[in-house]
């Protein structure tokens, strides 16, 4: 049991270190990939699926059981909500740990957004469609797989003339160690720690505060031992706006799917759900629709696809 323990404490606090080591989010993938054309970071987060499938496998986890509301469009609908709340807060769920790392504490606000707009749960009364799934690929295919995505990433970065082996590779073995660690705190306790403190409070014990508290320092440590990695600074009324309202859109919409862009990804996608693949689709429309709509720099061709759709003003 102390040994068990202990395994558990130290994947908390291994999971905080990846998660700022490899910069993991989302949103951050997503709009290099409106921006600069630079698919490397949304590769980096399909290896990381890759080796949850792996760790699930090993963990004996599956078949998995998952939910998604009834009707489908509500399940949809809250995906869409919680990929705008991400964009205008400027992190997902992981990549909230991994700016706190960075020394942005303002970003402890998107934790209580988030815990206000689920306290509303309990006025809705929303159905859920349960289902239990195996994965998706045997896991020896899975590694293959995860060792096409890293070539293919090398390959791509050669072709932009950006070939960074060391940084591909700690990339790498960060995604690898966060989703390793995810999944198996899931299975081994509960749910990503600090979603499932904010969802229900009644659920928390002391072993799930010191997980929490453990991700959030393996963050914190992470930022400190990289090189100008870790800065303290007054972020501004309006950024602290954006982390309330953004978190509150993030809890909204994980009340109508449930769940988040973590869940999807690293347990959903790897049972080939269709919802969880329509899910974290509807999660990266909300990423980007909230980024034509905000007008911040775009590739050429998403700029004037967004002045074709009237998001953004012609030139």
């Amino acid at each position: 049991m102390i040994d068990s323990l202990y395994v558990v404490l130290a994947m908390a606090f291994a999971l905080g270190l990846a998660l700022r080591a490899g910069s993991v989010c989302l949103v951050a993938a997503t709009e290099a990939l409106l921006r600069r054309r630079n698919p490397d970071r949304m590769l980096l987060i399909l290896e990381g699926t890759g080796w949850a499938l792996v760790a699930l496998v090993l963990l004996g986890a599956y078949p998995i059981g998952m939910s998604f509301s009834q009707p489908v469009v509500i399940g949809l609908l809250g995906a869409f909500v919680f990929g705008v709340g991400a964009a205008v807060n400027g992190a997902c769920a992981f990549g909230v740990i991994a700016q706190i790392g960075t020394g942005r504490f303002e970003y402890f606000l998107t934790g209580l957004g988030l815990w206000i707009a689920m306290q509303g749960a309990v006025f809705l009364d929303l159905e859920a469609a349960a289902m239990r799934a195996g994965p998706v690929l045997p896991w020896s295919l899975a590694l293959w797989a995860i060792a096409a995505l890293f070539l293919g990433r090398l390959v791509l970065l050669h072709l932009r003339g950006a070939v960074n082996l060391r940084r591909a590779v700690t990339g790498s073995v960060a995604i690898a160690v966060a989703a390793g660690c995810f999944t198996s705190l899931a299975v081994l306790h509960r749910e990503f720690p600090w979603i499932t403190l904010l969802a229900d409070l009644s659920m928390a014990d002391l072993l799930s505060v010191l997980i929490a508290a453990l991700v959030v320092a393996g963050a914190i440590v992470a930022g400190l031992l990289i090189p100008d990695g870790f800065e303290l600074r007054w972020p501004g009324w309006r950024r602290l706006i954006k982390r309330f309202a953004g978190g509150f859109l993030m809890g909204l919409g994980g009340v109508l799917l449930p769940g988040g862009n973590d869940s999807l990804l690293f347990f959903g996608l790897t049972t080939g759900a269709p919802m969880a693949v329509l899910g974290l689709c509807a999660v990266i429309a909300g990423i980007v629709a909230t980024s034509l709509i905000s007008g911040r720099r775009l590739s050429p061709f998403l700029r004037r696809a967004a002045e074709i759709c009237g998001l953004a003003e012609r030139r």
